[in-house]
């Protein structure tokens, strides 16, 4: 029937989590009775027919018929629908392979209108997301399409979602743009622990990037609401890299100007992810790079050899490991206690879904196909994962510290221990981040990935001795 269908077909999801197209007869004789000369058109005009769609919405007359003002208001939350799904697949399609998530999992978010054609005087009626777009949508200032990509792409809970898969839907300009540079000294020297030096440098490009591009868009009125951050031009680099050489007296070429700037927004951006997704960043314990554990323990040493350096290593890792195992008892079994005193066996389906989970690698959807259960978010409301996983994190920081402490005796002067116990525990924190963030990333991913990661491995340890886990 040509792209008009897309004002009778909504796209929503079933009780499963899965798209799906529905017809809405109503929606579909309203728009054939009062658009005929675009139903069989394959290239409508869709600003006129929605100017008109909204106009019947908008009508409070007396003689414009509510069923016709909900008529016209469900063509355009079809329209919206399919616009939302476009955004979906798009992000899926740019970010989805890096940092393992599909559309499917952005769906629930956003796709939450049901296709009811109902009066919002109905109390008992709650807006959906795509009515929330429409409602705020003003035809004068944006197209629908644009106005239902940006609403998208702000929406709070799909963002928190993203952000723990590592994506931040912002331009690398935008985010430079929003920078000022004594955010940058502080970013640089508390989280990245740059040199002054680096720092230094990085403060000249971001203010010189700020002294022409940013001043420029002010000028130019275009940093009002709505406009993008557009890449710098050619010339805007060049005037760029005349500024910094007339802060710093150091020659630099617009494409080398261009590359630090892009390195410049990662680096922000890297920053923005950690502590709005609330994750520390990580570091392997013993890259050399970095003052790694060991290296804070036996530092004061000056006898310590390399010899003693790896000992404590391979230390670590068996307590690491025993640690991690203790936790993982003790917080599956505490939360084994409390759904035992439930009903309908949600201590049984909460360890058979651990182990579909972590050891068979099923997806949400297969697991609720397993149990019974109606849809996948009854499996995420009885796994909680993130609630688990952060349970197990305290207790393992609790139990490894205890450890360390214990075995860096050995090591080191225990006055000296006691001077850096906080830096021991906030050294352990960041190994342990490693192993969770492991297992966050790939828990989006398909059960054909790579082998199981530590904490996966360790779960299924404890839980195979539970003989109800093996049912599926």
């Amino acid at each position: 029937m040509g792209t008009a269908s897309k004002y009778w077909e909504q796209i929503k999801i079933n009780s499963s989590g899965s798209r799906q197209i529905l017809e809405i007869t109503e929606a579909k004789q309203f728009f054939t009775l009062n658009f005929p000369e675009y139903v069989t058109d394959s290239d409508i005009s869709d600003i006129n027919i929605q100017r008109k769609l909204l106009a019947w919405v908008q009508d409070n007359s007396d003689t414009n018929l509510e069923k016709n003002s909900l008529l016209a208001e469900r063509c355009l939350l079809c329209f919206i629908s399919w616009q939302i799904d476009v955004v979906c697949q798009q992000l899926a399609a740019n970010f989805g392979k890096n940092h393992g998530f599909t559309k499917e999992n952005l769906f629930p978010y956003v796709l939450t209108d049901d296709g009811r054609i109902s009066s919002q005087k109905n109390k008992n009626y709650s807006c959906s997301f795509a009515q929330e777009i429409l409602q705020s949508f003003n035809p004068n200032q944006s197209n629908l399409a644009s106005w239902t990509t940006r609403k998208v792409k702000q929406h709070p809970e799909l963002n928190s979602f993203l952000l723990e898969c590592g994506v931040y839907l912002i331009s690398d300009w935008a985010i430079l743009n929003d920078t000022p540079p004594k955010q940058l000294e502080k970013i640089f020297s508390s989280f990245y622990n740059f040199t002054a030096f680096e720092t230094r440098e990085s403060i000249d490009i971001l203010s010189s990037y700020h002294g022409i591009y940013r001043a420029q868009r002010r000028q130019q009125s275009l940093s009002r609401a709505g406009r993008k951050c557009l890449p710098p031009t050619t010339e805007q680099l060049e005037q760029i890299a005349q500024l910094i050489k007339t802060k710093t007296g150091k020659n630099i070429s617009p494409k080398q100007v261009l590359t630090k700037l892009q390195d410049l927004a990662s680096q922000i951006r890297e920053y923005r992810i950690s502590v709005r997704s609330g994750s520390l960043p990580t570091i392997p314990l013993d890259t050399s790079n970095h003052k790694s554990l060991a290296n804070q323990i036996c530092i004061v040493q000056e006898a310590d050899s390399m010899d003693e350096q790896n000992e404590f290593l391979s230390n670590y890792r068996k307590q690491f490991i025993l640690s991690l195992d203790d936790a993982i008892a003790k917080v599956t079994d505490s939360w084994m206690q409390l759904l035992k005193k439930r009903k309908n066996k949600k201590m049984e389906q909460f360890i058979q879904a651990l182990h579909l989970y972590h050891c068979q690698r099923k997806s949400m959807t297969e697991i609720a196909q397993n149990l019974g259960l109606k849809a996948q978010y009854q499996v995420t409301r009885l796994l909680k994962l993130k609630s688990f996983r952060a349970d197990i994190k305290q207790e393992l920081l609790i139990s490894l510290r205890g450890r360390i402490l214990e075995i860096a005796q050995d090591y080191a002067d225990p006055k000296h221990l006691k001077t850096i116990d906080k830096k021991i525990e906030i050294a352990l924190d960041e190994q342990i981040n490693i192993v969770f963030k492991e297992v966050e990333s790939d828990g989006y991913k398909s059960q054909s990935s790579s082998k199981e990661n530590l904490f996966a491995q360790r779960v299924c340890k404890h839980i195979d001795k539970f003989s109800y886990c093996n049912l599926s």
